[in-house]
Formats: structure tokens, sequence, C-alpha cells
């Protein structure tokens, strides 16, 4: 990183990663991030109800991913099915059975999307293949939707009304078809792997891309002016 000063003050800052996507891309800073979730047990709990919203939630979701589908396939067949792959995993029995055990111990609904979600990541994290690990961004994704059906978080991804660049931990593959191509001008990754289905959607869209800053990330704040080049890796803050 180079930090470039004026009268004593950083003006512009100079970061390397890695270039996956894209060329050049402009727009402010917006870093999306996730909020922290609990899961826990709960003394009391409807089993039944907690099961029939389950379903209902499922239903909802495969809508809206099959929505998205029909969005990416204008792009191109092939990577489209990321989203027949997302549809899958929301109806998968074995998860099903996951979730309704954890139900059947005391855990609500949420919490027990949840500790899913935390305990499939885990499982595809310790494996060996990059190729397996990038596929955790698929389960953020999908969980994520469904968690926030269950809260009724109309607002969990309200994006800037003008163009940005995304900063965030990494790609969630929906993200690049949530939001306007022509407001979307670029992605920036603390993680981030070249196999991800969100930077298989990105090359796709031809959005630039870098992956990869680890802690350098901090260094860009909400609103900033930044400029990056998907293909050299190089991207530019400027501290207005």
């Amino acid at each position: 990183m180079i930090e470039y000063y004026l009268r004593g003050e950083a003006i512009l800052l100079e970061i390397r990663g890695i270039g996956i996507s894209g060329k050049k891309g402009t727009g402010i800073a917006f870093k999306y991030e996730r909020k922290f979730d609990e899961y826990r047990r709960h003394k009391r709990v409807d089993l039944e109800q907690e099961k029939i919203k389950y379903s209902k939630i499922k239903e909802i979701a495969k809508h809206q991913i099959h929505e998205l589908y029909k969005k990416a396939i204008l792009d191109s067949v092939d990577t489209a099915e990321i989203f027949k792959s997302h549809e899958l995993l929301v109806v998968d029995s074995e998860i099903e059975k996951y979730i309704h055990d954890l139900l059947n111990q005391g855990y609500d609904l949420l919490s027990a999307l949840i500790r899913t979600k935390e305990d499939m990541k885990t499982h595809f994290l310790n494996m060996k293949s990059e190729i397996f690990r990038s596929k955790v961004s698929d389960i953020d994704d999908v969980f994520e939707r469904l968690m926030s059906i269950e809260e009724g978080d109309t607002n969990r991804n309200a994006f800037p009304s003008t163009p940005f660049i995304l900063i965030c931990n990494d790609i969630i593959p929906s993200l690049i078809y949530q939001i306007p191509k022509e407001k979307l001008k670029g992605i920036i990754t603390r993680f981030g792997s070249n196999c991800s289905h969100g930077a298989i959607l990105a090359r796709t869209r031809n959005i630039p891309v870098i992956i990869r800053l680890k802690n350098r990330i901090n260094n860009i704040n909400n609103d900033d002016r930044i400029i990056m080049n998907g293909e050299s890796g190089t991207l530019f803050v400027f501290n207005d």
C-alpha cells in the first residue's frame, strides 16, 4: 500500500490486490456489511408452526431465486445454472432433515437456519479443494435469503442510488443481479476466490473485480472515491 500526501495529509491511497475481472471501474465506496447472527435454543417453540413457516419461506426463496435465474439466462445459459444450484440447495432433503432435527431440539426457525449455515460453512471450509471452499459464498447467499424472509427484513440489501464500488468480504452471487448493472461499477473483496460463483457471474457481466485485499480493505471507508483496475489489481482511494 502506498500513501500520497499533500501538506502533511494523506489524500490518496494506492492498494494492490488480485485482479480477476473486467477493466476499469469508478464510483463511491459502499461497504456491504452483514449483521452478526447468533443461534439459540428456546424453551417454548411451537414446533408445527415453525415447520409450516419453514415450508412457506422455502417457496418464497425459490421464487426469488428463479427471478434471478431469468435475468442471468439473458447473459449466459451456463452461468445462469448457478441459480438453479441455489434452488436445489433450498429444497435439499438432507438440509431439511437437519433443520427439522434442530427444531425438534428446541431451536426456533431463525436459529436453526443460522446453525445450519454455520455448520455447512465449517464443513466446506475444511475441504482441501479451493473449488469446494469457494462454495461458502453460495451457502451464505441461500441462507441469508431464507433468514431475511423469515425476519421480514426488506432493507437487508439497501444500496446507494448513485454508481458505487461494492466493498465486501466475498462476492455473494445474487448481488450481481440484484444490483442494477449501471449502479454496480466494481467489486473489491477482503477474501474471495477466482473460481467462486460470484466471480464467474461478475466476469460474465464484465464487472471489474479485485479480490484478497485482506486487512488493507480496512483503509476504505464509505463514500471514498475509488478508481480500480480489474486487470492489474490496482485501486486508488481518494480521501476527499
